[in-house]
C-alpha cells in the first residue's frame, strides 16, 4: 500500500536537492519524453511556505509536467491530476479522467497532510501503511517542483494553480 500512495504522489508531485535551472523541454525526436529542470528555490520561512502552498486557506495544484526516470510515453496520463491542499491539514486527490493503470486505479484519494519545514518535505497520511513523503525541489509563488522514488526510479513532478 505504500508504494501505491507513493506511485500516486511521485506522479503528481514529483531527485535530490541539486540546483539547476527551471524549465520544461520536450525531446523533438520524441514527443511523449518531457524533461523537467528547475532551480533550488525555497521560501526563507514557514509562514511564507505554508502561504505558498496554500494560497489563503486551499490551493488547488495542478499537474504541468511529470516525468519518471528510464519510463518514456507514460507522463501524458497525469497531465489532468489535481490536488487540493487545505489549511485543515486535508487533502483531496482527483487523478483526472486517464488514470495510469497499477497502483494509480483510483480517480479520487483524500486523506492528511503536512509540511515538515526542516526538511522541505510534503508528508501524506502520516502513521498509515500509506505514509508518502515528497520532497520539495522548488516553491515559489506560482509554481511548485516535487520529487520522490517509485522503486528505484525518480520520479518529478512540476505543478502550478490558477
Amino acid at each position: 500500500m505504500k508504494h501505491q500512495l507513493s506511485f500516486l504522489w511521485a506522479c503528481l508531485f514529483l531527485l535530490s536537492a541539486c540546483s539547476v535551472v527551471v524549465e520544461e523541454s520536450i525531446d523533438s525526436s520524441d514527443p511523449d519524453v518531457s524533461t523537467i529542470t528547475f532551480a533550488n528555490e525555497y521560501p526563507a520561512s514557514s509562514i511564507d511556505a505554508n502561504t505558498f502552498l496554500l494560497g489563503g486557506s486551499s490551493r488547488i495544484w495542478q499537474t504541468i509536467a511529470f516525468t519518471i526516470e528510464g519510463v518514456n510515453g507514460f507522463q501524458n496520463c497525469r497531465l489532468d491530476d489535481e490536488i487540493e491542499l487545505r489549511e485543515d491539514g486535508t487533502y483531496y486527490y482527483d487523478g483526472g479522467e486517464m488514470l495510469c493503470g497499477a497502483e494509480d486505479n483510483q480517480k479520487i484519494k483524500q486523506g492528511e497532510w503536512r509540511l515538515d519545514e526542516e526538511s522541505r518535505t510534503l508528508i501524506f497520511d502520516e502513521g498509515a501503511e500509506t505514509q508518502t513523503e515528497i520532497y520539495i525541489e522548488s516553491l515559489t509563488e506560482e509554481e511548485m517542483v516535487i520529487s520522490t522514488h517509485y522503486y528505484q526510479w525518480k520520479v518529478v513532478g512540476k505543478f502550478s494553480h490558477d
